[in-house]
C-alpha cells in the first residue's frame, strides 16, 4: 500500500497535464465549517479549485486519511456537502467562496501561469505542499493537520 503522504501516478499525470495550461481564470475555496459550538464556528479550507482558461479545473483536497493533499479533476460539491451533513449530524457545513477577489490571487492572476511544482523525495513526490508559480508571484498550498489547507505567498 502506498504511503498517503505521496502523490500517486494519476495525480502526477494530472499535474503534468495542467502544467501545459496557459492561464488560471478563477480560484475557489471550499470551507469546512463546524457549527457544533454556536459561540465559535471553526472553519478551514478543505478544497481549493483552480479554473483554467479552457474551462478545465483542478482540485486540491485534503485526502481521505487527513494526511496530505489529493489532486483530482472531479469534485461533486453537492454530494460531498450532503455526505458531510449526514455524517456529522448537520453540524458540518461546506461553503464555496470565490477567492479570486483576494489580494494574493488578484496579484497572481494578472500574470501568466507557469506551473505547479511539488517537492520530491527520491523518486516520489510529497502531497503536503504545492507551489503555484506565476510570472510575478508564487503561491504555496500547504497541508496542516489542524488548520486545513493554507494558502500563502511564497517568497
Amino acid at each position: 500500500m502506498q504511503n498517503s503522504t505521496y502523490l500517486n501516478s494519476e495525480e502526477i499525470q494530472l499535474l503534468e497535464d495542467f502544467n501545459s495550461k496557459n492561464k488560471i481564470l478563477s480560484v475557489f475555496y471550499y470551507y469546512w465549517i463546524n457549527t457544533s459550538n454556536p459561540d465559535k464556528h471553526y472553519r478551514f479550507i478543505d478544497v481549493i479549485e483552480l479554473v483554467f482558461d479552457d474551462s478545465s479545473s483542478v482540485f486540491f483536497k485534503i485526502n481521505d486519511d487527513d494526511s496530505g493533499i489529493a489532486i483530482t479533476t472531479e469534485f461533486e460539491f453537492e454530494k460531498y456537502k450532503t455526505n458531510l451533513q449526514t455524517e456529522f449530524l448537520q453540524q458540518i457545513r461546506l461553503q464555496k467562496v470565490e477567492a479570486t477577489v483576494l489580494d494574493v490571487w488578484k496579484t497572481a492572476l494578472i500574470s501568466p501561469f507557469k506551473k505547479i511544482e511539488v517537492v520530491s523525495e527520491g523518486s516520489r513526490y510529497l502531497s503536503t505542499a504545492f507551489l503555484i508559480a506565476f510570472e510575478n508571484i508564487n503561491i504555496e498550498f500547504l497541508f496542516h493537520p489542524v488548520e486545513g489547507l493554507l494558502v500563502t505567498e511564497y517568497e
